[in-house]
């Protein structure tokens, strides 16, 4: 990923010296994450987030309390697995911003009735901008470890034409693939066209389907049926990067033969160091839009004077 995106200038002024941050829980992700953020002037606690001690160099806390109570930023694992979410709620104060990717409604609920600010990354434009790129990179990786073809010249299909999509159907045309995209917007598929791939309406996959041998599924609904896989070429190579349950019948795949892998979580997997400085940078420029501060502000009005 870019470092002149991801790695951080010079500590915010508008912000206090060494503000903290507590990182909680999680995998190897949350650990690049502290590191990129104490790279960003930010004093961290650690709770409970693995392979921390080989990463990073930061406090490690026992207790839950011990690393919350006092921080500036509170970042929280995946889904908040693993964490007391009681226990985070009794200890979380006013001033405090909460920061996680798919945060429970639980805790959602609890710090909208305390006037605690929250922020779901998964409801940021520039965020998802930032983690569809190791999700394609993941896809592609996971296709060509269960494919017997090589992406070059060969057919790739991608379902959905969102983030996710866009940035995948990129790649792909960048490894040789010829890409079709199938797109329910109009919009989506003029889109997909003017930037090289092939579109098709989902109406016409039927009479498509045989000529792909990788397909990658973008949309969270039911978009490749027991039909579509059926008419798919032997050696096709099915990956779902949906949000769960995914968007392919499995259970018509397993019984057709056809090779399907639902795959949540690639950027983890695939890129830990990238994902967490994704996360310790959108925390950051969070941060400075609720100090009124957004990014490159003062950069462009030093530059005006």
């Amino acid at each position: 990923m870019n470092t002149e995106i991801l790695d951080v200038p010079e500590p915010m002024e508008a912000m206090d010296p060494r503000p903290a941050a507590a990182v909680l829980g999680g995998d190897t992700r949350q650990a690049y994450a502290a590191r990129a953020l104490m790279a960003a002037g930010f004093d961290v606690r650690l709770f409970k987030v693995d392979q921390a001690r080989e990463i990073v160099n930061a406090e490690p806390c026992k207790h839950l309390p011990e690393a919350v109570t006092g921080a500036k930023l509170v970042v929280c694992p995946v889904s908040c697995q693993g964490l007391d979410i009681a226990l985070l709620l009794d200890t979380l104060e006013e001033e405090q911003t909460i920061i996680g990717i798919n945060l429970p409604q639980e805790l959602k609920n609890g710090c909208a009735m305390r006037d605690i600010p929250f922020h779901d990354l998964l409801d940021r434009e520039d965020f998802t901008l930032l983690n569809a790129i190791p999700s394609a990179e993941g896809a592609i990786a996971e296709a060509i470890a269960a494919s017997v073809c090589s992406l070059h010249l060969n057919e790739a299909l991608v379902l959905g034409y969102g983030r996710c999509g866009r940035v995948l159907a990129q790649k792909l045309g960048g490894l040789g693939a010829h890409v079709t995209v199938a797109a329910r917007r109009w919009e989506s598929a003029c889109e997909a066209i003017a930037s090289g791939c092939e579109a098709l309406d989902f109406l016409l996959l039927p009479y498509h389907m045989g000529r792909f041998y990788y397909v990658f599924n973008t949309i969270p609904a039911m978009a490749l049926d027991e039909k579509l896989l059926q008419a798919l070429p032997p050696e096709a190579v099915v990956i779902d990067i949906a949000s769960g349950p995914g968007g392919v019948d499995f259970e018509a795949a397993e019984e057709l033969g056809v090779t399907a892998k639902l795959c949540p979580g690639l950027p983890g997997i695939y890129s830990p160091r990238s994902a967490g400085e994704a996360v310790a940078q959108i925390s950051r420029i969070i941060l400075e839009e609720q100090e009124e501060s957004p990014w490159g502000w003062n950069k462009c009005a030093s530059a005006s004077d």
